[in-house]
């Protein structure tokens, strides 16, 4: 009998667990449709609070760090980007478009990393970046 108890709470703790797994998945995502409508939206502060809450509840999501980046510079947030894209870009260091790379090129440009900006465009551009290629082709680079 003791045993039966054993494997049914073992059971309904399992359940419970994997229930709370399945919440979070979904809720990351309607966090991140919700944080993407805001950062269309231009409500900068309620897109950074949304993809917070996402990364939160799963911070090992690339595209979310991407998203908060963009919401963090449209904000003036500079540095607070650049580190978002750098967090981007260790979760998944080749994006299929590398549009982390690019991003964080942008800011550290504006804040004065020239050198370190055309590593990152280079690198975005070795990845398929359509942006970055441009802009090194404009900039007279290979």
């Amino acid at each position: 009998m003791k045993n039966s108890l054993r494997f049914l709470f073992n059971a309904i703790i399992a359940l419970m667990l994997a229930n709370n797994a399945a919440f979070a998945a979904t809720d990351t995502k309607s966090l991140l449709s919700s944080g993407e409508a805001k950062l269309k939206a231009k409500d900068y502060t309620g897109a950074i609070t949304d993809f917070t809450q996402a990364l939160e509840l799963n911070p090992k999501n690339a595209e979310v760090y991407l998203n908060r980046g963009l919401a963090k510079r449209s904000a003036g947030d500079i540095e607070g980007a650049k580190a978002d894209f750098k967090s981007s870009i260790e979760v998944d260091p080749t994006p299929k478009d590398a549009a982390a790379y690019y991003q964080r090129g942008l800011a550290k440009s504006a804040l004065g990393d020239n050198n370190g900006a055309l590593s990152d465009y280079k690198r975005a551009a070795a990845h398929g970046d359509a942006n970055a290629k441009t802009w090194l082709k404009d900039n007279g680079y290979k």
